[in-house]
């Protein structure tokens, strides 16, 4: 009997970034903190207390972990916030606001494991971006859904051996954190250097 995988929630937002990271990082189980791996950790402390907590006329449970045996995701969410008997996501990120689609996949990824877990329909869910102090409402639309799903089956096949990405060198590789092990420049500089036959 096959093994069920299951993918990561962060590996959502990790393959929209770099495809052969989710492959260094969840086949390879390659790893290596930078500043800005490390100051993320520290801005999650309190979204990952286990605590639950009212915000105004919201309750928050925090480090919420879900499932969803359909799409075959697993992870755990920052926050999930009830307010008026509806239910939303919510997601921490260090960074500032902006229209980061990799942030996007990964809460609707988050949403389809509630719904699946809850039995409901959860229509958004909410970014929380330290470095700008703001909340984006993010809609879960159904070409969104559809992103995410079609990049939850593609991290399926990196992860049981059926594919690996290409690595390939780009301004996004200045800030990654596995640079020093992917090592895309010089693997791209290598790969002009072959003979031509």
């Amino acid at each position: 009997m096959e093994e069920k995988i299951y993918v990561p929630l962060s590996a959502i937002n990790a393959y929209n970034y770099c495809p052969y990271r989710v492959y260094l990082e969840y086949v390879r189980c390659e790893w290596q903190d930078n500043a800005h791996t490390i100051e993320g950790v520290l801005r999650h402390e309190r979204a990952h207390s286990g605590n639950e907590r009212y915000d105004k006329d919201k309750k928050q449970s925090t480090q919420i972990y879900v499932k969803s045996d359909k799409y075959r995701l697993v992870g755990k969410i920052d926050i999930v916030e009830e307010k008026l008997g509806k239910i939303y996501p919510v997601e921490y990120k260090k960074g500032r606001a902006g229209k980061w689609i990799n942030d996007h996949l990964q809460l609707c990824a988050e949403a389809l494991c509630l719904e699946e877990q809850l039995d409901i329909r959860i229509d958004k869910g909410y970014l929380w971006y330290f470095g700008s102090r703001s909340r984006e409402e993010v809609e879960f639309d159904s070409k969104l859904r559809k992103e995410t799903i079609d990049a939850s089956r593609e991290i399926l096949k990196i992860m049981k051996g059926k594919m690996i990405p290409e690595s390939k060198y780009s301004n996004r590789c200045r800030a990654c954190s596995m640079s020093g092990i992917c090592l895309p420049k010089e693997v791209e500089i290598l790969g002009q250097l072959k003979p031509k036959i």
